[in-house]
This record gives C-alpha cells, structure tokens and sequence, in this order.
C-alpha cells in the first residue's frame, strides 16, 4: 500500500515539477559559487552545460555529480582560456572606450573607432560557443578557440541569439539578484538548443564526408542511423586537431597497400576507422 502511493507521489506532475525546479535551482547555485573567482566563471558555464546535456539529452537523475564531474575535469583548460577571453575582452573593450570618449585629456581620431570595433569581434564570436564546446567535445587549447570561432562564424545568427541570451540573464541577475536561482539554468538551456543543432550539423557534415556510403540522394541510410548519431555526441567524444588524423590515415593507407600485395581480396571494405571524432580545422 505504501509502495503504491509512492509511486502515486513520485509520477504527478506536481512531484515531477518540483524535481525539475530543484535542478534548476541547485545547477544555478553551484554555477554562482563556482563563478565568484571569476577566472572560474568558464569552467563553471562549461560544466553547466555539460549537466544540462545530461539531464535532457542523457536523462541524467544525478544533475549535481554531472556538474561537479565536468568541473573537475575541465578545470585547468577552463581558467586558461576564461583569462585569455577575459584579458582579451578587457584591453579590447578599454581600447574602444578610448576610440569613443578619449582617456585623461586623449583623443584618438575619428577612424580609429570602427577599428576598434573590429578588434573586439574575435571575442563576440568566441564567447558563446567555446565553452559549449569545452563541455562537449575534448580538444587542445589552440583548436578549441579556433572550433569555438568557426562555429560563430557558420551561424551569425545563433552566435547573436546566444549573446543576447547571455547580455540580458546577467543584466537581470544585477538588478534583480534573486533571479541568480534560475536565469544561469535559463539561460544554458536556451543556449544549449542552439548548440546542439550546430555540433550536430557539423559533425553529420563529416561523417558524411568521410563515409559518404552511409548517405543516399543526401539522406543518411535509415539503418543504424540512430546507433551512429549517439555515438557522435557521446559526451567523451575525442576531438583531435588534422595532424594526428593524418598520420592515422597514413598508417591505415600502408596496411591497405600491404594487405592487396598479400593477395587480398580488393573488393573488400577496409578497416573501419578509429572512433574518435575530429573536426577538421
């Protein structure tokens, strides 16, 4: 009898709201915390989103361990390309205020302004995505940027939607502070639907460049289409930069060299290749 209205409890809609109101709350918490260094405010983003994936991706029941996972794991990678972003951001950001207003009795001229405009381009372009990317995908600190930057420039328009997002959840947690227990949650998800479009886009595009028979009249073949789809966006996917495929390539294009010399069969499908993803830079 108990048993039973457990399950009673645990299946209204009342019980599933709560659960999902708890998770947004405690999510947003733990990104405040970890973000009051402020040199941990992109490992703490990265790891957000890394527990937001999990929760409406993976249907993950444990959204804190996802978080607290992610953090660790992107810790020293996440603080170094925060204080790059960050130290960019700042000189780039003081050098347009110069352009406009001047500093301490300084004036630059009238066509130094658009060039600062430009100048802080690089930084729009990278924040939304790069630690998007960091939650996502494992790759070197250069390529990362570089991914980060591309992603940006291949969709404008998300890239604006993501930094609008951002702009107006921190404009509001200033004037409203208690808004800090939802708007972080917020605002990851919304940026998290973005996102997932384009590392899903991107990463068929390439499948589909490098196994062009899984694809008829530029459809994906229906069988093992799903298994496939997982398998890339599996959250440890290893995304390595074109030299450490290349020299894969390499080996693998001398093991088919020795195996037709051997007498093989030549019709026959060669060896698959490794797992890993690589986005081409």
């Amino acid at each position: 009898m108990s048993q039973s209205f457990y399950d009673r409890v645990s299946n209204s809609k009342f019980y599933v709201l709560g659960d999902k109101l708890g998770d947004i709350i405690i999510l947003s918490f733990f990104w405040f915390i970890c973000s009051i260094p402020i040199v941990t405010m992109g490992t703490a983003s990265s790891a957000l989103y890394y527990a937001v994936h999990k929760r409406f991706h993976d249907h993950s029941s444990t959204p804190g361990h996802d978080f607290w996972h992610s953090f660790k794991q992107n810790l020293p990678q996440g603080v170094a390309l925060n204080v790059v972003l960050l130290l960019y951001g700042a000189i780039t950001g003081f050098n347009f205020f110069v352009a406009i207003w001047g500093f301490r009795g300084i004036h630059m001229p009238s066509w130094y302004a658009p060039v600062a405009a430009f100048l802080i381009l690089p930084f729009l372009c990278a924040v939304p995505y790069t630690f998007a990317y960091l939650a996502r995908f494992k790759n070197t600190f250069k390529n990362t940027l570089f991914h980060s930057f591309t992603f940006s420039t291949m969709y404008p328009g998300h890239m604006f939607l993501m930094l609008l997002y951002m702009i107006l959840s921190l404009a509001i947690m200033i004037a409203f502070f208690p808004a800090i227990l939802f708007l972080p949650f917020t605002c990851c998800y919304l940026c998290h639907r973005c996102c997932e479009k384009d590392f899903a886009y991107a990463l068929m595009l390439k499948q589909k460049r490098e196994h062009p028979e899984l694809f008829q009249d530029g459809e994906p073949a229906k069988d093992g289409e799903d298994e496939e789809e997982d398998e890339d966006l599996d959250d440890d996917e290893d995304l390595e930069d074109d030299e450490d495929g290349s020299e894969e390539e390499a080996d693998e294009d001398s093991d088919a060299d020795s195996d037709a010399d051997s007498g093989e069969d030549s019709d026959e499908d060669p060896e698959e290749a490794d797992d890993t993803e690589e986005l081409d830079d």
